[in-house]
């Protein structure tokens, strides 16, 4: 079988690029910074409580470590593009598993701060799409895990299939991450004026457009060549 099929342990589900890295990936972080330094004065502006935590540690885990994670794997990121794709794939592990604490601490305080106060749990469009984001954070935890396995599932399926599965959850996992941030700023909690309110949805989609368009290139280039193949043989 040729190698475009995927089973060697050398197989990546993004191929080595000549590419220098790509200062998309500064806008990103700088969108990304800037976003969490508003978040920040927002929950602070008028004291401090437990909610407070909650936008801050969800921006922080989506917008930061977890679009790190993601870039860690793509070609052209300005951090790790110099790095061997063990060592960036080492770097996606650690990423998104601090991303994923910090997501699923926010979690938590919300869900402490809704018993105290006696308020009813998902409810808000806001409340659903961010329910849905925390279970495909743990399906996409799953999926990397049979990532990191994927030779020795060859014989059930294609190394190939699973990595670009895997990369496919995850692309809807952050989508999904980043609608639940974008409704939190049409919430109740929001009175912050609507120029910062804008300025905030433009920063957010900043950054996941610029960190989803590589990725999702990827997989459908991928998908392309291994389909195109398989035709080719017909």
């Amino acid at each position: 079988m040729p190698a475009t099929d995927g089973t060697s342990e050398s197989t990546n589900l993004v191929p080595p690029s000549n590419l220098k890295p790509s200062y998309m990936n500064l806008i990103n972080n700088s969108a990304a910074l800037i976003f969490n330094g508003i978040i920040i004065y927002c929950c602070f502006r008028d004291g401090v409580s437990l909610f407070s935590f909650h936008p801050i540690l969800m921006s922080m885990g989506w917008l930061i470590f977890m679009c790190s994670a993601v870039n860690a794997v793509t070609p052209g990121d300005f951090a790790t593009e110099w790095m061997p794709i063990r060592l960036r794939s080492a770097r996606h592990w650690v990423l998104q598993l601090v991303a994923a604490t910090i997501i699923l601490t926010g979690f938590i305080i919300i869900m402490i701060n809704k018993i105290i106060n006696d308020k009813p749990h998902f409810v808000s469009l806001h409340a659903k799409f961010g329910l849905a984001a925390i279970i495909f954070t743990f399906l996409t935890s799953l999926g990397g895990l049979t990532t990191l396995y994927s030779l020795k599932l060859k014989d059930y399926l294609a190394p190939i299939y699973i990595k670009v599965i895997h990369a496919s959850v995850g692309l809807i996992t952050l989508c999904l991450g980043v609608i639940t941030i974008v409704l939190g700023n049409f919430s109740n909690w929001w009175t912050f004026g609507e120029v910062l309110r804008f300025l905030s949805i433009i920063l957010v989609l900043i950054v996941l457009t610029l960190t989803i368009l590589r990725p999702t290139l990827k997989v459908y280039f991928r998908l392309k060549e291994r389909f195109g193949y398989v035709s080719s043989n017909y």
